[in-house]
């Protein structure tokens, strides 16, 4: 080895911090590159990581797929119909605007706490405003596409969103509309709306949903003890019992203290069906970290979820409480929803935000109706369920429910019943007092 010089600064004394890290750049890509190609080695793992192509898109598109995104000028969004690419632009949807909108929407929502009967809250009137501006920005002009000349719109639309519009609830969308029970008509009166994080995910999602229809239920509900700031959920076990009514030939119940991580990582591998009824932690910096809370509140992570490689037809997330971040946000947005897609469920009902828990049950109950019941897609059963429980006033609901348990036949099993008709019973018989959207939109599908 040379002997340093006197007066001579040493070939490292003359790297400077920033080569210094992008040395470490490019040794850390390396390793990357190099672990990346011995997974394309494993069989089924060939284009791992690999850019999509317009095959792999136009391969996705069975229905119409959306890609939407802002940009710094105007936004965009791509319609992917088969080989057909039809261009929308939106010059509302800039990066800016979506930013304030998110930033703001989030800062109301730490004052918010879900009530079953109240004047709306600042966050709830927020809410109101963006789902109103996403109408004029991006959906009225994408669901404009969909509607052919005879005036009725396709089945369904796969939206892909781009950077922080994961976090909008673009299916509630809304303009005025005297003519409906509310004096509104959201994105998802128009059509279903379902939400997928790319197009080869949603090609896995059809082949998982293909090769696992959906029989087998794990439902884990209410898990006990909790932490003291978690908020009781009284209307779980409604959840839970629809649940099991839907899928009464094969399904299993952890509860309460049952309810830990290692029971159900270990019962989660012989389910193809899962009913989460408990709290969620979206965790935007990290999400590999957002998780569903269990017993003692220990988290089942999304970085464990992926570990597992699980092949789901639905999961079910209800009445999970989500902890938002306040305004400083990450420019991308992994959800969990979306996380458990690139887990192996090929379909995830979830929720965006904390919804009062009595709305909870009611939307959770008749989805499952519609699922099981009517032989609904997942995606169109969710939309029903949420419509109805939207429109109906409290004497409509009582009337489905009286039939209900006059019928006896499981769907909503009995008990279900019988609680849900208690509680509308006693309120004022024209109301419809789950119409806002704080009770009925923050429920989405991810997948298929």
């Amino acid at each position: 080895m040379a002997e340093p010089v006197p007066g001579v600064p040493s070939p490292q004394s003359q790297i400077t911090p920033e080569a210094a890290d992008l040395a470490e750049l490019r040794a850390a890509r390396r390793e990357l590159d190099e672990v990346v190609a011995l997974i394309r080695e494993v069989p089924g793992y060939e284009d791992f990581l690999a850019a999509p192509t317009f095959a792999d898109v136009a391969a996705a598109a069975e229905g119409p797929l959306c890609y939407v995104t802002p940009a710094e000028a105007e936004g965009l969004a791509l319609i992917v119909r088969g080989d057909d690419v039809e261009h929308v632009p939106l010059p509302e949807l800039t990066t800016d605007e979506v930013r304030a909108r998110v930033t703001g929407l989030f800062a109301s929502y730490d004052e918010f706490r879900p009530r079953e009967d109240a004047a709306p809250t600042a966050w709830e009137l927020d809410l109101d405003a963006v789902t109103r501006w996403l109408w004029d920005a991006a959906m009225g002009d994408i669901l404009g596409r969909l509607t052919p000349h005879d005036g009725t719109a396709e089945d369904a639309l796969t939206l892909v969103p781009g950077g922080l519009l994961g976090l909008l609830p673009l299916h509630a969308a809304w303009t005025a509309d005297p003519a409906t029970p509310t004096g509104r008509r959201h994105a998802l009166d128009v059509t279903t709306v379902s939400y997928a994080p790319n197009a080869r995910s949603l090609t896995a999602a059809r082949k998982i949903a293909r090769e696992r229809p959906g029989h087998t239920l794990l439902a884990v509900t209410d898990p006990r003890p909790m932490p003291e700031w978690y908020p009781e959920m009284p209307y779980t076990a409604l959840d839970t019992m629809a649940a099991t009514a839907a899928l009464p030939a094969a399904a299993r119940t952890l509860a309460g203290e049952e309810a830990t991580v290692a029971a159900v990582r270990d019962a989660l591998p012989a389910a193809d069906v899962l009913h989460f009824a408990c709290h969620g932690r979206a965790d935007l910096a990290e999400p590999l970290d957002s998780a569903l809370m269990l017993s003692g509140g220990h988290p089942l992570r999304l970085r464990d979820l992926l570990a597992m490689d699980l092949r789901i037809r639905l999961a079910v997330l209800s009445a999970c409480e989500t902890s938002l971040p306040g305004t400083e946000l990450p420019d991308e947005v992994v959800a969990l929803p979306t996380g458990l897609l690139q887990a192996g469920a090929a379909g995830v009902v979830a929720s965006l935000w904390a919804i009062p828990d009595l709305a909870t049950s009611m939307v959770v109950t008749e989805f499952y109706r519609r699922w099981r019941g009517h032989g609904l897609s997942p995606g169109a059963a969710l939309r029903d369920a949420q419509r109805w429980v939207r429109d109906t006033t409290n004497a409509e609901k009582a009337a489905v429910w009286e039939r209900d348990l006059e019928a006896g036949d499981g769907l909503p099993p009995h008990d279900v019943a019988d609680a849900l008709l208690d509680v509308v019973t006693v309120r004022e018989p024209g109301d419809r007092d789950e119409s806002r959207l704080s009770a009925w939109a923050g429920f989405c599908h991810v997948g298929v």
